[in-house]
């Protein structure tokens, strides 16, 4: 018996193969997705799905992230992210406490002096 061979959106599966999709899928399905060109140079990705009457390739919305290059890398860190629409603060932004000039600021830091004085003989 010849199965048919259909691409099918995922939106648009009957109720009947939705139902098989979960069943077979439900832990995931991105290590199975596949990417399809079609004739007009359209990028599709498919996840397969075998039923008893039909071969369904079951269309997949995918978002995939363009890759940056590293001149837009460099861009981006050296410019402060300043084109992201991302504010930086800066250390000015940040008032007196960022330069460390109050005494709350200083209770974390560990005396390396009082360490050294402390320190025990083994003689």
């Amino acid at each position: 018996m010849n199965k048919k061979k259909v691409i099918i959106s995922y939106h648009n599966l009957p109720p009947k193969v939705m139902e098989a999709f979960k069943e077979k899928y439900m832990y995931g399905y991105s290590e199975f997705i596949s990417k399809i060109t079609k004739p007009n140079n359209d990028v599709i990705y498919v996840v397969p799905l075998d039923t008893e009457d039909a071969s369904y390739m079951v269309k997949i919305d995918v978002k995939v992230d363009s890759k940056m290059t590293d001149e837009d890398f460099d861009k981006l860190l050296f410019t402060g992210l300043s084109g992201s629409g991302v504010k930086v603060p800066s250390a000015d932004d940040m008032g007196e406490d960022a330069h460390g000039d109050d005494e709350e600021s200083d209770s974390g830091r560990i005396d390396t002096d009082s360490i050294a004085d402390s320190s025990v003989d083994d003689d």
